[in-house]
């Protein structure tokens, strides 16, 4: 419990903390003669944007069937998983009528050896007694448990997950600072906070 409790708190500490991002200063060469290179690496990086978002609607467009597929394996899955689940409930509720049988037999006897030991401070009754509440202890732990129902994803939740897969960040930027310094000239990383500042 301290520990949920510790991560919880570390949680929303670092949730409400601020949140920066990076924001790049461009210092173009000292020669004007480098800036037919720096139109280059302009015109390599918007061919890399123009690919790269290409590439993000085809795998976008692409997912729907991606998930068509996925949603099949999905459901075939899940009827294993429910005739695993139908066989395991039939067998769980054998063994918790079994157990419910005993623990009601257990039960009645400690009752009769409690109240004997009580009573009349019968030694015999007593040991029963203490006997039969640790059987019951170990009885309680025992109790057979339910199997898990399993659950049936929804199409739209595969969907998600295809399109998830997908990404439009294809390092054009980092080439082109690349290509700006190449050319002579200096790119400046600022981090600059947007949320939650002083």
């Amino acid at each position: 419990m301290y520990r949920f409790l510790s991560v919880l708190i570390l949680f929303l500490l670092t949730g409400c903390g601020p949140r920066y991002v990076i924001h790049n200063q461009y210092i173009p060469p000292a020669s004007s003669a480098m800036q037919g290179c720096l139109t280059n690496c302009t015109i390599v990086r918007q061919s890399c944007q123009d690919r790269c978002q290409r590439d993000y609607q085809f795998c976008l467009e692409d997912a729907f069937g991606r998930a068509k597929v996925a949603e099949r394996e999905a459901l075939r899955d899940y009827d294993m998983a429910l005739m695993r689940y139908n066989t395991e409930f039939l067998h769980y509720q054998h063994a918790l009528h079994s157990w419910e049988r005993d623990y009601y037999d257990f039960s009645r006897d400690y009752n009769h050896f409690a109240l004997k030991c009580e009573k009349e401070k019968d030694g015999y009754a007593c040991k029963k007694r203490d006997e039969l509440k640790s059987y019951l202890k170990r009885l309680n732990r025992d109790r057979p448990r339910e199997p898990r129902v399993p659950m049936r994803v929804s199409f739209d939740q595969i969907l998600a997950d295809q399109q998830r897969l997908c990404s439009n960040d294809c390092g054009c930027d980092t080439g082109y600072d690349h290509c700006y310094v190449g050319c002579g000239g200096q790119v400046i990383p600022h981090k600059i906070c947007v949320e939650n500042c002083d």
